[in-house]
């Protein structure tokens, strides 16, 4: 993924659906942009449902196919905020890797424009939200929609701004309380939002929708300026250097690697950082949305 913030998960003991079949990288991602498009004005809507219905045929077909549906299926902002992780077997994407997450050194607990000017993913949100209001091409459009949504969701997952000497916490082993996430990035990426009593004939993306719009106006939506995304950067990294999170160990300014190698899901983390992931949701929700209103 790179949330590749936030975000893009699933569960139920009696899961009928594969396991593999949600993450953040699908259904935490589509959550922000489903309820980012829920905030947004109808006109802004019509012209993201238009950007989207304009697609190449051979594009459509890949989102569909990433997120298991039908390859004629219409195309919603949520569905194509997975396109950045769709894309990442296509070697003419490849340059967009690095654009999921940003790196820091273990002694830098604060994001600014110095910790990165190009090719990581605070330079990705400012770079689409300008391809978004200045080009003239409907397909730069509607990729620079699709990025900046993933983006959003990629930048609230907090372990994509973290360190790279360990993957972003990928070589981070878990001993998981829910499901098979085996490292501290997955567990974040898909096992964190599982939800222990799914409602009979409600998915995964149904229920937590629910819960996360009840909540959704308690947040007020900012005003778009490039610095913002910074500060929203420095929320995931004092997240990730906290104690409590199981990334790393504080010595000094220095954060260094476990020294056991991994960590074990409580129950406890399970249901407090559950909470936190959710209020990550909805403020990248709220944070898409004010780069949209400006730039739509």
């Amino acid at each position: 993924m790179g949330f590749r913030v936030l975000l893009f998960i699933l569960f139920s003991l009696a899961l009928s659906t594969s396991f593999s079949s949600y993450a953040l990288g699908k259904l935490g991602h589509q959550l922000v942009c489903q309820l980012s498009y829920d905030l947004l004005s109808m006109p802004q809507q019509q012209k993201i449902d238009q950007l989207l219905s304009d697609l190449p045929t051979a594009t459509k077909k890949l989102i569909n196919k990433y997120n298991y549906q039908k390859e004629n299926s219409d195309i919603n902002y949520a569905k194509a905020c997975t396109w950045a992780d769709a894309i990442k077997r296509d070697k003419s994407f490849d340059s967009y890797k690095p654009w999921h997450y940003v790196n820091v050194n273990r002694d830098q607990d604060t994001i600014d424009a110095n910790s990165c000017k190009q090719d990581c993913l605070t330079a990705a949100i400012t770079f689409h939200s300008s391809q978004l209001a200045q080009s003239d091409s409907p397909k730069e459009q509607a990729q620079a929609l699709m990025f900046l949504g993933h983006w959003l969701g990629d930048l609230h997952q907090p372990l994509h701004v973290s360190f790279a000497s360990d993957l972003g916490g990928n070589k981070v082993n878990v001993k998981p309380k829910f499901g098979k996430c085996k490292n501290l990035h997955w567990y974040w990426d898909q096992c964190l939002l599982y939800v222990e009593e799914l409602p009979k004939d409600v998915s995964p993306f149904q229920f937590l929708y629910q819960q996360l719009t009840a909540n959704l106006n308690k947040v007020e939506t900012p005003k778009w300026q490039e610095s913002e995304v910074y500060k929203w950067a420095n929320e995931s990294i004092t997240l990730v250097r906290s104690a409590e999170f199981g990334y790393c160990e504080k010595e000094g300014v220095h954060c260094l690697p476990l020294s056991n190698g991994g960590t074990e899901i409580t129950l406890a983390y399970h249901k407090k950082y559950h909470q936190i992931l959710q209020q990550r949701i909805i403020l990248a929700a709220h944070r898409l949305t004010s780069i949209l209103n400006k730039v739509l």
